[in-house]
């Protein structure tokens, strides 16, 4: 988790509130940024964490839910993608402060991409059930699109849709934006 404060730290109070979640257990490992260099380079980490598993062709979800809801998603989440995934590596991050959260299953090597991803697709009712369990969202920032198109009902209702459907005819009555997708 990388957490900024934009107000002038009280650097002691910091430290203290940092150490007390460590010693709680709350924080495995960290570090403090003792400069704008170093925000600057934490931030990148955290910016450049998709391009690093690209190379892993991952499967993705973003999802989203409440804040006050993410550690029940997560714990949920957590132990399907355990049991459906056990010797697979499962990549979290996210914006934990608006309860967005990208789940990046990583292909194993010993496996076809095609294969990978029916395997994967076959595990997303049960990750989108999860966040419906949860009363939160199927997409986060990044859009249903032709994928998430099946499984829209399980973050909007019909009314919901049919609404989408009314605006796209308006907004582009020949369906020449974005063809075929949600509506």
């Amino acid at each position: 988790m990388l957490v900024e404060v934009e107000i002038p730290p009280d650097t002691d109070r910091i430290s203290s509130i940092f150490e007390n979640c460590l010693e709680q257990g709350w924080i495995v490992d960290g570090v403090l940024s003792q400069s704008e260099t170093q925000a600057r380079s934490l931030w990148q980490l955290r910016e450049n964490i998709s391009e690093s598993l690209s190379k892993y062709n991952p499967y993705k979800n973003d999802i989203s839910v409440r804040v006050s809801r993410v550690p029940a998603f997560m714990n949920e989440l957590s132990e399907i993608l355990a049991k459906a995934y056990p010797d697979w590596e499962v990549v979290w991050f996210g914006h934990l402060g608006d309860g967005n959260l990208h789940i990046n299953i990583l292909r194993p090597p010993d496996i076809s991409k095609e294969d990978f991803v029916e395997e994967c697709q076959r595990v997303d009712e049960l990750v989108f059930t999860a966040g419906k369990n949860q009363e939160g969202s199927i997409s986060a920032e990044h859009g249903v699109g032709l994928t998430k198109r099946p499984f829209l009902h399980f973050s909007r209702s019909e009314t919901e849709i049919q609404i989408m459907r009314d605006i796209k005819k308006v907004l582009d009555p020949d369906g020449i934006m974005n063809p075929g997708k949600v509506c």
